[in-house]
């Protein structure tokens, strides 16, 4: 991708951004670890995973605009805790580590906070969840794991969008057990121009199940589907399924037999 054409996406979105500070996630869920932030500062700040014994990690990787919007913050701040035994711990991260960067799709501090918490856990079940270039990050994150010894890998992707070349190829990472891919076309807004410009992945062959939603449809939230709004692209069914992105998730927990209650 250009930079002009990059640079052009970054002032539109910030544009968007600004356009939206106000609004507010219409519920936290409470079982969350570790507790999310629900002031105006905290809705837009990164939360690292914690170095410390756990089970599961679920790991939510923000697009460009999220940290001045704060939409995709209610699908971490909603989603409850998975059924799955042992202890959970949750990070939020932004696509670009929150350094602000308009050309640089840089992974860096996350793969290092994965590193340093499968050091001291390498059998956790790692779920991503991630929006945007979120998306594409949490796939370039996933390719550097490498043979690093970990558990089960679930990925979520909501409207995934390319941001630099080395995140084009639409791939499945080397070791995803199972993968979720839920995104919207057509679009049909103005807030859907970053997505266009940073190169939209859309139906993915590899991805285990592909979910289609219309912008010229309206979703739960009684908006369009789009992309700046990624809860619908999670939570509802999109048109002709049967599933939601997060049941499909719930599926493949027990699937993978991490849900042993439900397998009962």
């Amino acid at each position: 991708m250009g930079c002009l054409a990059l640079l052009v996406a970054s002032v539109v979105g910030l544009a968007l951004g600004l356009s939206n500070l106000s609004y507010k996630s219409p519920y936290v869920h409470p079982g969350i670890y570790p507790a999310p932030d629900t002031s105006f500062i905290g809705r837009r700040t990164q939360v690292h995973l914690p170095q410390e014994q756990a089970d599961v990690a679920v790991i939510f990787i923000g697009g460009f605009g999220d940290q001045t919007t704060a939409n995709y913050r209610s699908v971490y701040e909603w989603m409850p805790p998975l059924p799955i035994p042992g202890k959970q711990v949750r990070a939020y991260y932004a696509w670009d580590g929150a350094e602000g960067s308009l050309f640089d799709h840089n992974t860096e501090e996350i793969r290092q906070d994965l590193a340093a918490f499968l050091r001291i856990n390498p059998a956790a079940h790692l779920i991503f969840i991630g929006h945007s270039y979120g998306g594409s990050a949490t796939m370039d994150v996933l390719r550097h794991l490498g043979a690093t010894p970990h558990g089960r890998v679930l990925v979520v992707t909501l409207d995934a969008v390319s941001c630099r070349e080395r995140s084009y190829p639409r791939e499945r990472a080397a070791g995803v057990d199972y993968w979720v891919n839920s995104y919207c076309a057509p679009y049909r807004t103005a807030g859907d121009i970053v997505p266009k410009i940073g190169g939209p992945w859309r139906h993915c062959e590899q991805a285990d199940a592909n979910l289609c939603f219309s912008g010229e449809q309206r979703g739960s939230d009684g908006r369009r589907y789009q992309h700046k709004y990624p809860h619908p692209l999670f939570v509802d069914v999109a048109p002709g399924g049967q599933e939601s992105a997060y049941a499909q998730l719930l599926r493949a927990l027990k699937e993978l037999n991490l849900n042993p209650e439900q397998n009962g």
